[in-house]
């Protein structure tokens, strides 16, 4: 019988995900140590994970890279803090595999070295070696370890270890992102006392969890959780390489949803779960982490590769407003209103709110159709007919464009765009309080004004829920430009 290692929850699962990658990148095929939720080892494997830690570790460290490192740093310096810190000190502060004085050790050895001016090559396999050595030596101080007579929280079969006369538990060394001390771990539980107890076998494992997570630019971390470990091993290697969390969240829905087929791709969106860490100090990180409703999920897939270029610096609040459930209808009055009340809006103070008001300021002359994407966006979350949706926005928004075009040709433009802003300034401010009489009658007198009849498709349109579908997009049209203008 192996040894076996589960995963049942997002942090263990991004620890199988971490040693399936290793494994792979170590030349074993990966699919045949996993079954279900489960991962298992033979003891062979096992006592090799040391070796194998540090080879994917150590996976992109080249030759160019390691001469680099060398320019660099022309003094004494110690090359597992420089090479491994980067890697996994974000996950594992101060543990067994990061702590300072032990790494000491490390970087002595490898200085000892440059001082007797052996050749790049043979510095870097030297180098490499160290760490491997290093790495070994303290997965086997983690396994002679007394055990105790407490079962371990994660495996519930074997037992956990002691150390220093008692019983290890999870702490912020072991996954330092959940806490930044053992005092604020051991908060949560009953009389401050954790039962997270910790084997060595799955303390181990859980030092895989840093592979598993997919870093981005802003180095946030991201790992896409799903109750079968093959799916999530599959959905995460998605990742590589992806510059932005739009493209994340293309490659993780769209294209995988697309490769799917019926339930399976059903089941995958309706458990889908995602992880984003965000890095705040030294030790300290805040741990965002959300589902994806069968609604939310439908909407993504059908809706997200259409969404536009013009809104790509405000697509992390779009998914802020879609995944917490706010209105899109609030997002898009922000943008309104930096349009419409320019002068209000100089000193702009910095988030969420300042970033959509900002948007709508930089829109000088006119406010961009792709706008009603939003409005369509919404709708569809909303589950309307999608086909009635589309229609009556379209309508509205060239309803809009078309008074306006009327208006400039019998005023001229500049008075129509006097004029356009304050019917906007009104129509806008009914929107706001949802005050659908106040709206229509403003309505009316912009049409009267422009010697038109109102076209009863508004009334109607108006008294069947479509309110803020129909306002926001007969204003956009308003504020928009014709054919000629676009040429």
């Amino acid at each position: 019988m192996g040894i076996k290692f589960y995963a049942d929850s997002w942090l263990t699962a991004s620890a199988g995900v971490g040693l399936l990658r290793a494994l792979e990148n170590a030349g074993y095929r990966w699919e045949g140590f996993v079954e279900g939720n489960t991962v298992e080892l033979d003891e062979g494997i096992f006592n090799k994970l040391g070796q194998i830690y540090s080879q994917y570790l150590l996976r992109d460290l080249s030759l160019e890279g390691f001469k680099k490192i060398l320019e660099n740093k022309k003094d004494k310096f110690n090359l597992y803090n420089v090479v491994v810190y980067e890697k996994i000190n974000d996950f594992f502060s101060n543990s067994p595999l990061t702590n300072p004085s032990a790494t000491k050790k490390v970087g002595e050895s490898f200085n000892s070295l440059l001082g007797q001016g052996e050749s790049v090559e043979k510095l870097l396999v030297e180098g490499k070696r160290l760490i491997k050595e290093f790495i070994e030596e303290k997965f086997s101080e983690i396994l002679s370890y007394p055990r105790s007579q407490k079962v371990c929280f994660f495996c519930k079969e074997r037992p956990a270890y002691k150390k220093k006369g008692k019983v290890k538990v999870l702490d912020a060394t072991n996954f330092t992102p959940l806490a930044a001390s053992l005092d604020t771990v051991e908060n949560f539980f009953w009389e401050g006392r954790s039962n997270m107890y910790l084997c060595p076998e799955c303390e181990i494992f859980l030092y895989f969890s840093a592979f598993g997570f997919h870093r981005t630019p802003m180095r946030t971390y991201l790992f896409v959780y799903l109750p079968d470990l093959e799916n999530t091993k599959r959905m995460n290697d998605l990742l590589t390489d992806e510059p932005d969390l739009r493209s994340f969240m293309n490659r993780t829905i769209v294209e995988a949803s697309k490769k799917l087929e019926g339930r399976k791709a059903d089941w995958i969106l309706r458990n889908i779960y995602i992880v984003e860490i965000e890095k705040v100090g030294d030790a300290q990180s805040n741990i965002y982490t959300l589902s994806i409703s069968p609604r939310l999920a439908r909407a993504i897939r059908e809706n997200i590769e259409h969404y536009p270029k013009v809104f790509n610096d405000l697509f992390g609040i779009f998914l802020d407003y879609v995944y917490s459930g706010k209105s899109l209808y609030e997002f898009l009055y922000k943008i309104l209103s930096g349009f419409f009340f320019k002068s209000r809006y100089k000193k702009l103070m910095k988030g969420m709110y300042a970033k959509l008001v900002k948007k709508g300021t930089s829109f000088k002359d006119f406010l961009p159709r792709n706008l009603t994407y939003f409005i369509k966006f919404q709708e569809v979350l909303d589950m309307e007919d999608k086909e009635k949706v589309r229609k009556q926005i379209n309508w509205a928004y060239s309803e809009g464009l078309a008074l306006k075009e009327i208006y400039e040709q019998g005023m001229g433009k500049e008075k129509a765009s006097r004029k356009i802003e304050g019917i906007s300034y009104k129509l806008l401010d009914a929107v706001r309080r949802r005050d659908t009489d106040a709206f229509q009658q403003n309505l009316i007198r912009a049409y009267l004004e422009a010697e038109r009849e109102i076209p009863y498709i508004f009334v109607e349109a108006l008294k069947d829920g479509s309110f803020n579908r129909i306002a926001y997009a007969f204003l956009i049209g308003l504020n928009g430009r014709g054919k000629e203008e676009v040429e």
